[in-house]
């Protein structure tokens, strides 16, 4: 009779046990997803507003529409958090040197119609501000005169990859669809 009670002892612990795992399993397949959008748009939205007042002042000086830098920002960036954006403050991924500082980094490119990993250098800042200016100055030359003329951020768009600015054959589209996802043409005006 003693062996019975302790069996019995024995099993009620592992019993409370599977049904404390059963009911967990059942809360965590059941609960509601959050969205996590939420942070997402978070941390999007603190990314804009650490740009687009630089992007707006250099728009005056150069007549390149805000939305269109902080479109290419965004997505040569993946808002800020590349490793090149982290390490080198490069948000525009623009290759070379600046004051003699660069990275080498990983870089996706389209050869041919067919899109191939390859190490480059990039230019290295000390500060977002420094790139953005330089990324300016970078759309200064010839094959980019377009932007210049363009009337809106679609033309723009369209300007900066006839001009050569990405081997990316959807990278005016991409451009676009950040402007129009996030409203980022508010801050043209």
């Amino acid at each position: 009779m003693n062996q019975g009670i302790l069996k019995k002892q024995n099993i009620l612990p592992l019993l409370l046990i599977l049904l404390l795992s059963f009911a967990s399993i059942f809360l965590l397949f059941n609960r509601e997803e959050q969205p996590i959008q939420d942070e997402a748009t978070a941390y999007q939205q603190i990314f804009i507003d650490e740009i687009a007042s630089e992007a707006k002042l250099l728009q005056k000086q150069t007549h390149l529409f805000a939305s269109i830098t902080i479109a290419q920002a965004i997505l040569e960036s993946d808002w800020g958090r590349s490793d090149l954006a982290v390490e080198a403050k490069n948000l525009f991924g623009i290759k070379g040197a600046f004051n003699e500082q660069s990275s080498i980094m990983p870089t996706d490119e389209f050869i041919d119609g067919e899109r191939i990993t390859i190490d480059d250098s990039f230019k290295k800042y000390e500060t977002v501000q420094e790139s953005m200016v330089d990324h300016m100055e970078f759309l200064k030359g010839g094959t980019y005169d377009g932007i210049k003329t363009s009337k809106n951020y679609r033309e723009a768009a369209v300007a900066l990859q006839n001009g050569g600015y990405a081997t990316d054959p959807d990278y005016a589209e991409k451009l676009i669809q950040l402007i129009e996802e996030f409203k980022l043409n508010k801050y043209d005006k």
